[in-house]
């Protein structure tokens, strides 16, 4: 008689530890959930929007305002690449990286029908449009172009950098 109440009082703890642990899981349960769906409206907030993208710079000079402004709401992505294209295919600085192959005077390599930069204005504001120059990349290293005699260079990126930075920029965007 007394071994069977033992038993019962054995099975009542067991059921009063199995109630605890199945509200620990829940609750577990319930805070995973909620830390998840955290994390993915966090990373869906955190992206940058096309409509972020201004019209101003480099820029200016591809689009219409009018075409820039149906990108933004008809084909963003569109935009986003182009913006990336334009913003980040080169920059200007009197700093060489390692691994530069200097091709010449960026003038020597205007577009058809194109009117070279005043070297005054890409030194002053470190912008190029890059579609008015026949400038190349290449795999793996720099291409540089002098800009007259003013000690700056408009310095491409290499080919493989630029396509890595393109897809993380377009991450970015949420493309």
């Amino acid at each position: 008689m007394i071994f069977l109440q033992h038993l019962s009082d054995f099975s009542v703890i067991n059921k009063c530890k199995n109630l605890k642990i199945n509200k620990y899981h829940n609750i577990m349960k319930k805070s995973l959930i909620l830390m998840i769906s955290i994390c993915l409206c966090l990373n869906v907030f955190a992206q940058k929007k096309a409509e972020n993208i201004k019209y101003e710079g480099v820029i200016t000079q591809i689009e219409t305002q009018e075409n820039f402004m149906r990108m933004q709401i008809e084909t963003p992505s569109k935009l986003v690449d182009t913006y990336y294209e334009v913003t980040r295919f080169c920059y200007i600085s009197d700093q060489l990286p390692t691994n530069v192959q200097i091709q010449g005077d960026i003038c020597n390599f205007l577009s058809p029908k194109q009117v070279c930069d005043d070297a005054a204005t890409l030194v002053s504001t470190k912008q190029i449009n890059p579609r008015k120059y026949t400038m190349k990349m290449e795999k793996g290293k720099y291409n540089a172009y002098t800009i007259g005699n003013s000690g700056y260079y408009v310095i491409v990126y290499p080919e493989d950098e630029f396509v890595k930075n393109r897809i993380a920029f377009m991450k970015e965007y949420g493309f």
